[in-house]
């Protein structure tokens, strides 16, 4: 290749992930509603350890010996809307209607019922086709953060962690759909 002369790859409109999403507790089930408006996006990260087995007299990692040990996804939303109805997915969360407020409290248990049966993340590609990720049984496991600046509205993060099913402890509880 002669110097200074390069060919970049030319991305094409359905490479191209817009980063704008809409997102949906229990997608796809009949109590599925969306959750909120967000601003400075959201995000999806999978935290992944892969064990490598070394061995005596290896010098390095051998193709094929390695193993997963932890896999786990989370999705990271920062919420526009705050209200007693948008904290979704919140362990030990109580609301009670005083009249002209409600009164949020949070016991220290975590129930099988503060689990949502999967929070999505539907947004599209530049072409217009859908891209999904949804994480299936998630807890808002997160810290409750809100963040007051002067002249600006307040934005809360929260965090979703996909948890395994007992049924299926090897099955990792996401699922990718990137359609052509």
């Amino acid at each position: 290749m002669p110097k200074g002369v390069f060919t970049p790859e030319v991305p094409t409109d359905n490479d191209i992930v817009m980063g704008e999403c809409i997102l949906y507790a229990d997608y796809g089930e009949a109590s599925q509603v969306v959750i909120g408006a967000t601003r400075d996006g959201s995000k999806y990260d999978e935290e992944r350890v892969i064990r490598k087995m070394p061995f005596d007299g290896a010098y390095g990692p051998v193709k094929g010996l390695r193993r997963y040990e932890r896999r786990v996804p989370r999705l990271t939303v920062n919420f526009l809307k705050l209200s007693y109805g948008s904290l979704y997915g919140f362990p030990g969360l109580t609301v009670t209607d005083r009249g002209n407020y409600h009164e949020i409290a949070f016991d220290l248990e975590i129930a099988d019922a503060d689990y949502l049966i999967n929070i999505a993340a539907v947004g599209q590609k530049l072409d217009g086709k859908g891209v999904i990720i949804i994480i299936h049984n998630p807890l808002n496991d997160g810290n409750l953060s809100l963040d007051f600046k002067e002249k600006d509205e307040v934005v809360g993060e929260q965090q979703f962690t996909g948890h395994y099913a007992a049924a299926t402890p090897t099955v990792c509880p996401v699922e990718i759909y990137d359609y052509d």
